[in-house]
């Protein structure tokens, strides 16, 4: 299992064991484990790569249920911030995350619109959204 996903399924748990301050540390690590050519960028591949897991019946689609069953595997605490998570990745709202998603996720953390996610942009956009989920008391 990836570190990405290690760190989204052990996100909740860790707050009453270990704090998962601070969030740009976090935001490293998980772009690491993203950036499979190890260049230091993260392309619209890499993304695709990162969420192939979630696809359990590998119809190109990831349902709600799909992905917070996986998340919630090994840890039904994380509910909370799998459904979080679910919202932020399913920009159309249609309860299915496909390439259209991505593409917007994708979007979203290129800030600069050049096709290409950098550590910087990486970090910032996570560091950001972990503080948001902070609320959820998983974070």
């Amino acid at each position: 299992m990836s570190l990405l996903y290690v760190l989204l399924l052990c996100l909740p748990a860790m707050t009453y064991a270990v704090d998962f301050k601070p969030y740009n540390l976090t935001a490293t690590l998980m772009f690491l484990d993203i950036d499979k050519d190890i260049n230091g960028i993260i392309d619209r591949n890499e993304i695709d790569l990162s969420f192939r897991h979630f696809d359990t019946n590998n119809n190109g689609r990831i349902s709600r249920l799909e992905y917070t069953a996986y998340v919630t595997t090994n840890e039904p605490t994380l509910s909370p911030v799998a459904h979080a998570l679910y919202d932020v990745y399913d920009v159309d709202n249609d309860d299915q995350l496909d390439h259209h998603d991505f593409d917007n996720f994708f979007a979203l953390m290129d800030s600069d619109g050049d096709h290409r996610v950098t550590h910087f942009e990486f970090v910032r956009y996570w560091t950001i959204l972990l503080a948001d989920l902070e609320h959820l008391g998983n974070a």
